[in-house]
């Protein structure tokens, strides 16, 4: 299980570096042109697209609550998924709906990487979730924590990875597993 979980933070720190490139290229759209962006001699330059800068996700949609510090939703290549599955089962539970999102901060910024947790599970408290952290069996890394939260007749399931210079939030909606016959 190790190597899915170091998959999932490799997968997962792609988009932040991709995102990180995509902001500073809209800052400096001269970035990377050998020319300093002139065009070449006897060429126009071509007309291009305003570049903007990584969507956010102001809130979760399957949480109904808001982020304080907005992350960038994160594709999934069925990783994510596949941890989320084994997580849920091992609370004899099976996700739905899925989010992942992801934030990025300076290098071993251990206070923002825990504000970052603490305001989202707050803005998750406000919109009414009772949140738990429980253990899951399949999830080994020390550093990983998983959360189950609980509103009306919903159960959510979030698992939260940090690294070094960014952290990822797993989520999915969860439902009882069906009984397995024996």
């Amino acid at each position: 299980m190790r190597p899915l979980i170091l998959s999932a933070l490799i997968l997962g720190a792609a988009p932040f570096t991709a995102g990180s490139a995509l902001a500073q290229n809209a800052a400096n759209p001269n970035a990377g042109n050998q020319n300093g962006g002139k065009p070449a001699a006897g060429k126009e330059a071509p007309k291009e697209a305003p570049k903007e800068a990584p969507k956010t996700a102001a809130g979760s949609a399957i949480a109904q609550a808001p982020f304080a510090v907005q992350p960038f939703p994160l594709q999934d290549d069925g990783t994510y998924k596949e941890f989320l599955g084994a997580a849920a089962a091992d609370l004899n539970r099976r996700c739905t709906k899925q989010e992942n999102y992801g934030w990025e901060f300076k290098k071993d910024d251990d206070a923002r990487r825990d504000q970052i947790l603490e305001s989202t599970l707050g803005g998750f408290r406000k919109a009414g979730w009772k949140l738990g952290e429980v253990k899951v069996r399949s999830i080994r890394d020390p550093g990983t924590t998983a959360y189950t939260a609980e509103k009306a007749k919903q159960r959510l399931l979030a698992v939260w990875t940090p690294m070094e210079n960014a952290a990822i939030l797993l989520l999915c909606e969860t439902e009882a597993a069906p009984a397995t016959k024996k």
